[in-house]
Parts: C-alpha cells; structure tokens; sequence
C-alpha cells in the first residue's frame, strides 16, 4: 500500500493522489485498453495533425497489436490564441480579474521542480522566464503554481499580480516541506497528486515541469509508469522544461531550445530522461536548452496529439515494452511512451 503524503496544511486536498489506481481502462466485458498518445513531428519540428488510424503500427514487447481505438486530441478550442509571444509583443486585450464572466479555456500547473534548481543565476532566469510568460496571460487561462519543496504553492488563478508575487517566493535550496515514504520518488508523487487534483478540471489540462531532471531507479520503473497512466486517464499533459545541462540529450524530436549565440553547455549530471520519458508518454512536449524564455514560449500554445488505444494479450503485471512506427514515415518523427505496466488478471 502507497503512504501517505504529509503535505503543508494547504496543499492536503494533494494527498488523494495517495490512492493506487488500476493501469489503463477497463470497457464492457472487463476488457482492458491501453492509450498510447502520440505525437508526430516533421523534421522542422511542426507537429503532424493529419494522419488517420492506418498510418500507424503498434507493437508490445516487439509483437504487432490490433489499434482498436483512435483519436485526434485537440490542442483546445477551434481559435485557441498564441500565446508564444516574443518578448516585447502586446498581447491580446485582458480582462480585469473579477469582471465579466471569463469562460476557462485551459488549466496550466506549473511544477517547479525547486530541489533540483542549482545556484542562483539558474533561480533568476527561470524566474524572469516564467514571469515573462505569464504577462501573456489569456482570459481563458487558469495557472496553478506548485513546488517539489511544498514551500511555495497557488491555486489556480488567471490573477496576474498574485502569480508573479508567488513565483517571487521560489527559493535556492528551500527548506523540504513535503514527504514520501523512501520506497518513493518525491517528485513522481507529488506529480500523481497534480494530476489528481486536475482531472476534475473542465477545459484542457496541462503540466508544466520545470525540473533539472531526477532519478527513478530500476525498481521503482512502475512508479514513473502509473503516473504516465494516471495523467492519460485524467487527460493531462505533461510538458518538461529542462533547466539542467542536458543540451545534447535532443534525439528523438526533442525540442530543443538552444539559443545560436549562446555557448553550449556540458552534459547534465542529473538524469534527463524521466522528463522525456513522462513528456512522450503523455503527449506533452520534452524542451530542452540555455535560453528558458523561449523554452516557455515553445510550451505556451498547446499542440495536438493522437490516442492510439489497443487490448493487451497478457495481463501479467508486469512493464511491457511499447513501440509506435508509421506505415510511411516520410522524415517524420514519432514521440510516444516507452512502455506500459501491464494489468494484472485477477484469479
């Protein structure tokens, strides 16, 4: 059974994330399907909206599957807004909070991942680079702010000056707040709890992990795992800002965000690739790079993905391997999850 998570007194509506949930969805006759979101990019990039079920081939633990389910998943409202703004661009018109009825048009948790943060000049430029982006604030959007430390938190709001002033609270080394048995990686449960806490949420839900990366070890892969199914479940996608020294870590169609007059910067000590790994598998999407502003802005227009959904042959318990390829693949780049804890047949 999972512990408990002992949470400040304001972040204790977190704690249902405590609860262990099934993987997948389970339909008439008990049969289990698994979602595989999906995102296809061409090699600028730009993400792929137009293929249909046939263009795709699904395999588990190497072996071809039957895509039993499809779908298209949005990136919002048919006129969603850019919000990618360079620096010095005027928005659109916004509402004074509390005035007028403001319909949320998307859910936004930004999760600063503070007990990785490094020095101080790494703080500063996160900060500056997330109080840019909030200036950019549709009236639609609602932004919730949460810490791996618990030091600092906010509900969600589209208030402006409260933000900024909660994002000025983010410290150097804060004091931890927030517990998880050993047997668990802080920052995945505290991602669970998110994501609980979001799946209620009407409109479209996005997290937003600002993290320098984190181990999950071997024998806690299904930690890491049930939080991709639970965030599937509950239609939440979790892009990753890579704030470490991961610049060389952009295989694959990662997004990355190096800046051309900036100096490349060495490999990352931490471990980047829970923050790819949680981004592909749940359709979000993985940025990497020295220059966070833009990181942000590559993030702030949601983008589209697609649903694949198969019925797995083995119900053994155990992590599946997963792999999507396209019929004809064209130069185009498939980011989708690694893998699956495959449910387990009750006798």
């Amino acid at each position: 059974m999972r512990a408990a998570l002992v949470f400040v007194p304001a972040l204790v509506w977190l704690s249902g994330a405590a609860a262990q949930t099934p993987p997948g969805e389970t339909f008439k006759a008990g049969v289990t399907v698994i979602q595989v979101p999906v995102v296809v990019r061409d090699h600028d990039g730009h993400v792929v909206s137009n293929l249909g079920k046939d263009d795709f081939q699904l395999f588990d633990n190497g072996k071809r599957q039957e895509i039993t389910s499809f779908s298209v998943e949005g990136a919002g409202s048919p006129a969603a807004p850019d919000r990618s703004l360079p620096a010095g661009e005027a928005s659109a018109p916004q509402s004074t909070p509390g005035t007028g009825m403001e319909i949320p048009a998307r859910f936004v948790t930004y999760f600063f991942d503070d007990v990785t943060i490094r020095d101080f000049g790494d703080l500063k430029r996160i900060n500056d680079a997330a109080v840019q982006q909030l200036g950019q604030l549709q009236p639609g959007d609602r932004v919730a702010i949460f810490t791996s430390s618990c030091s600092v938190e906010l509900d969600f709001t589209n208030d402006r000056p409260k933000l900024q002033q909660t994002l000025s609270r983010l410290q150097l080394h804060p004091p931890g707040m927030c517990r998880v048995s050993r047997a668990q990686t802080l920052q995945v449960e505290l991602l669970r709890a998110v994501v609980a806490r979001m799946s209620a949420l009407p409109a479209r839900r996005d997290i937003i992990l600002v993290s320098s990366g984190f181990f999950v070890g071997h024998d806690r892969s299904s930690e890491e795992t049930e939080l991709i199914d639970a965030a599937i479940r509950a239609k939440v996608s979790i892009d990753a800002v890579d704030t470490g020294e991961a610049t060389d870590y952009a295989g694959g169609g990662a997004a990355s965000a190096v800046s051309s007059n900036q100096p490349p910067r060495v490999a990352n000590a931490a471990n980047p690739i829970v923050l790819v790994d949680l981004a592909r598998g749940t359709g979000g999407t993985y940025v990497t790079g020295n220059d966070f502003a833009l990181s942000f802005r590559k993030l702030a227009t949601p983008e589209s993905h697609y649903l694949l959904g198969f019925a797995p042959a083995k119900a053994d318990g155990r992590v599946h391997q997963l792999k999507v390829k396209l019929e004809n693949s064209h130069k185009l780049t498939v980011e989708s999850r690694s893998g699956y804890l495959a449910p387990q047949r009750s006798e």
